[in-house]
């Protein structure tokens, strides 16, 4: 029986010491973005119905959500899934060069809101 103990409590002991080795928490979606975020002790984990949202920093749709997962390297494209447009603001889009746009069409821009500015890809 200490034995069982023993061997559990070392077994424990190993799975937390090699987690300590992947400093981000990995998201990829099935449309190929890739979110890390940096993994810490207080880090949140809150899941609703329809999405995941991870601390204060991104919320992704749990429908799109591929895989989670560990990794010793920020692997962030720098590209959010905006959830609902609802909760903030949308003060206009601008191309990568800086230079307002009306109307964005499939691309990449960025979008200024009153929560920040976000980098955004229409399809």
């Amino acid at each position: 029986m200490k034995k069982s103990i023993l061997t559990l409590f070392l077994l424990v002991g190993t799975i937390t010491a090699q987690a300590d080795d992947y400093p981000y928490l990995t998201f990829e979606t099935n449309s190929g973005e890739i979110v890390s975020v940096e993994f810490a002790s207080d880090l949140t984990l809150v899941f609703s119905s329809t999405t995941l949202k991870v601390g204060d920093q991104i919320t992704l749709p749990l429908k799109d959500l591929k895989k989670m997962y560990f990794s010793t390297t920020n692997l962030t494209t720098g590209i959010h899934t905006v959830v609902n447009t609802e909760d903030f603001k949308i003060y206009g889009y601008y191309d990568l060069q800086g230079r307002p746009v009306e109307q964005p069409e499939k691309g990449v821009y960025i979008m200024k809101t009153s929560k920040g500015n976000k980098k955004v890809v229409v399809k």
